[in-house]
């Protein structure tokens, strides 16, 4: 049996054990004993030295290491007008708006108040909403899909299943009961609004956002945040950052033409939706 199915059982004190894994994972490591270490975990959980900038040894804490940045002059950013990738991760659901206004992401059926608090389902007919999950090997910093502001934020403490597809199941909601931040934006290129959801899980469970620096910490109150004026983000800018276990979920308007797939592999700063329409050989005809 694969031990973590034990944090899907509802009497397991998950956010207990997920600030007990924060205070290991904070904890200092002489530095004789970091490139050992940090090698073992880093090949334990499969993540590719290439995306670590710098030297293990830099690294005082397993969270330093797994919250790293980007090695310098990597991923950049594409030319163009391309949406792109918010984080690192599988995309494992990508769905439309159902024409009464509901969701169903990876099986599991949501309504538009549930997912996107204070959000008119009319105002949203023929959005998409695309789930990227995190898995321990991704870099886990989150940037902006597109030249954004920012206009609003609504935070809601809540529980920290995992979101590891695998031990995932209909009933656990985790999108809706887990401990999220949602971001709502405005398209600087258009006007057109979109969001962006961050949901924590189990292990830590945290979230960082370098606009707004006490948004997801603790103590973690459910309510929302006007930002007056809105937050300016380039495209392709960092965003903030996940502690641990997690996913994120992008809402997107009409208009936009998916460049991947469910069950694709995506990175951050990479082309993930064409702002152009679809061409075919029929378009060529008069």
């Amino acid at each position: 049996m694969d031990l973590r199915t034990l944090a899907t059982i509802p009497a397991v004190p998950r956010r207990g054990l997920s600030r007990l894994a924060g205070s290991a994972a904070r904890m200092p490591l002489p530095v004789g004993m970091r490139a050992r270490v940090w090698g073992m975990l880093a090949k334990r959980l499969g993540i590719d030295p290439s995306s670590v900038p710098g030297k293990l040894e830099d690294y005082p804490s397993f969270l330093s290491l797994f919250t790293r940045g980007l090695p310098e002059d990597s991923r950049p950013l594409p030319p163009g007008e391309e949406w792109l990738s918010p984080a690192d991760g599988l995309l494992v659901a990508s769905s439309q708006m159902r024409p009464e206004g509901t969701w169903l992401i990876k099986g599991v059926p949501y309504s538009t108040k549930e997912l996107l608090c204070g959000a008119s389902a009319r105002d949203l007919a023929s959005y998409r909403a695309l789930q990227i999950y995190l898995a321990p090997r991704d870099y886990h910093r989150y940037h902006a899909p597109c030249d954004l502001q920012i206009e609003a934020a609504y935070q809601q403490p809540g529980d920290l299943q995992p979101v590891d597809p695998v031990l995932v199941r209909r009933s656990m909601r985790v999108l809706l009961r887990n401990r999220r931040v949602l971001l709502r934006c405005r398209s600087l290129t258009d006007g057109t609004r979109f969001a962006l959801l961050f949901v924590g899980a189990f292990n830590v469970g945290g979230m960082r956002f370098v606009f707004d620096r006490t948004l997801g910490q603790p103590p973690l109150s459910e309510g929302e945040r006007l930002y007056q004026p809105a937050v300016v983000c380039e495209r392709g800018s960092e965003l903030g950052q996940f502690e641990f276990g997690s996913t994120v979920v992008l809402f997107t308007p009409p208009g936009l033409r998916p460049l991947v797939e469910e069950g694709d592999r995506v990175s951050a700063r990479t082309p993930l939706f064409s702002t152009r329409p679809l061409i075919t050989g029929d378009e060529f005809h008069d």
